[in-house]
């Protein structure tokens, strides 16, 4: 997947879970209880016209590996930022330190 395509959905849940502050706090309820194959997931939606709409399906194991690879993937990514945070973290600290060892320097020629 792109990675800038990664960064917008990243965004774009950051912004949902602003505006639905609840539904992050619902899953990992259900994550914690689990969500073994044989569980049933009922949705519905009631649109401002007010005539809902209803469903449900009963989880699969190909639903569970589904679940899985998503999983992975976000895990990935967000091992790959902790990575990508620490790199820059450690190179804005040597930039810092070279700069301060070049300042230090003209203080002792100047001296």
């Amino acid at each position: 997947m792109n990675p800038m395509d990664l960064l917008k959905i990243q965004g774009a849940w950051m912004k949902f879970t602003m505006n639905h502050p609840k539904f992050p706090a619902f899953i990992s309820a259900v994550a914690k209880c689990g969500l073994p194959e044989g569980s049933i997931i009922e949705i519905a939606v009631t649109p401002p016209e007010g005539v809902k709409l209803e469903t449900n399906l009963q989880v699969q194991q190909s639903d569970l590996e589904l679940l899985g690879i998503i999983r992975g993937m976000a895990a990935a990514r967000q091992s790959e930022k902790k990575k990508k945070d620490e790199e820059n973290a450690e190179a804005s600290a040597n930039a810092e330190e070279s700069t301060e060892d070049s300042t230090g320097d003209n203080a002792e020629d100047n001296g």
